[in-house]
């Protein structure tokens, strides 16, 4: 199946659920059946289902060939995830909904209400999240770096991508002797025209807002072996300096392809003034030339999308009887508050396992590094 198929599919699951909730919102308890808010949620679920499938262990495509152009001298920002951005407001809503309908004017006012406030408080810890993948505001190191590039000259590199990298290092101070839980990184190993290597890594994920994990991995998948040029910042001494007085230690990067990809990174301070204070690394940028991030290409993975179905079809099946109108009074309220506990646990729990488990398909997988042991395994 075609990407844009799949894409239809994923939209049609998101429309379907939308509606779903609209029907709930704004309608009270009925007498009889809900067939129309069943047959939305059935629809959706079709959708998903029809989309996992297709999508399951995709490739990542190679990267179409394209003349090198220059260094660009418009580093974007990420464009709006709308799928994202429409995902965050459903996982705010969904459980309110679900709740209100399946008690409202079946148990005492005040349960409903009490309920309610707690379902509403959780959607808006959503809004500053909603806001970040919206407005998508740049790191101030990253905004200086753009500027560089605008005013029409950085320093730059051409280098090998060897791959991408998911490490994984238990600190120094960690205490836990049984199953300790290892900090998680990103890199993109890089090679020079000598051979040196050279590693930057991804923003840090939610830190900034939306996490970048995906489109990083979906880079490294595409260009591995392939040319990629470092972007600093002409200015890095003014870097270095904002580096050294707190904050990040680490320098702000762009990763451009020569087909005019680019992702947004950080590298780190050691090995990096050798590319700095050489003067032959200095490249202008070419006016108007704009690199472009790649578009996201999100597939099916059983070990993190799974649990999310998993709970999502839970709830489902937790609201059937009450959208059947098989039960009444308690029975509904509690259903819809297991309903609504459910959806409220579903995007954490694909969230923490997308954070925690790599994808083998796109990334490479070092041993643990153990930092409280000699040689570090």
């Amino acid at each position: 199946m075609s990407r844009t198929a799949a894409e239809a599919l994923r939209a049609a699951a998101f429309a379907c659920a939308a509606v779903a909730l609209a029907l709930c919102l704004v309608d009270d308890r009925a007498d009889g059946p809900r067939w129309d808010v069943l047959a939305a949620l059935a629809a959706g679920a079709a959708c998903a289902g029809a989309w996992a499938l297709t999508t399951r262990g995709k490739a990542v495509p190679p990267p179409a060939p394209q003349p090198f152009r220059g260094l660009p001298s418009v580093l974007r920002r990420n464009p709006v995830d709308w799928y994202a951005a429409v995902g965050f407001l459903l996982a705010a809503v969904a459980p309110f909904a679900a709740y209100r309908f399946a008690a409202w004017g079946e148990v005492h006012e005040a349960t409903a209400v009490l309920g309610c406030f707690a379902l509403v408080l959780w959607g808006l810890l959503f809004l500053p999240v909603l806001g970040r993948l919206l407005v998508r505001r740049l790191p101030e190191r990253h905004r200086f770096l753009a500027q560089d590039a605008k005013a029409g000259e950085v320093y730059a590199v051409r280098f090998e991508l060897e791959s991408g990298e998911w490490i994984r290092i238990i600190d120094a101070d960690n205490p836990k002797l049984v199953d300790p839980v290892p900090t998680t990184d990103q890199m993109l190993k890089l090679r020079d025209g000598i051979g040196k290597y050279y590693g930057t890594q991804s923003l840090r994920p939610g830190f900034f807002g939306q996490s970048p994990i995906g489109q990083f991995s979906l880079f490294a998948a595409r260009f591995k072996g392939e040319p990629v040029w470092v972007v600093w910042p002409k200015r890095w001494e003014q870097a270095l300096a904002v580096a050294r007085r707190g904050g990040l230690p680490a320098y702000p990067v762009a990763m451009v392809s020569e087909t005019g990809e680019m992702v947004w990174g950080y590298a780190a301070l050691d090995y990096t003034d050798r590319y700095l204070t050489d003067p032959a690394n200095l490249h202008p940028t070419v006016p108007g030339l704009a690199a472009r991030p790649p578009r996201p290409l999100p597939a099916f993975r059983a070990d993190v999308h799974g649990g999310l179905f998993l709970r999502l079809g839970a709830a489902l099946a937790a609201l059937t009887p009450v959208l059947l109108d098989v039960v009444s009074g308690t029975a509904s309220a509690v259903l819809g508050l297991l309903a609504a506990g459910l959806l409220v646990n579903a995007p954490v729990a694909a969230s923490s396992a997308n954070t925690r488990l790599p994808d083998p398909d796109r990334w490479r997988i070092p041993p643990i590094q153990d930092d409280r042991v000699p040689g570090g395994h």
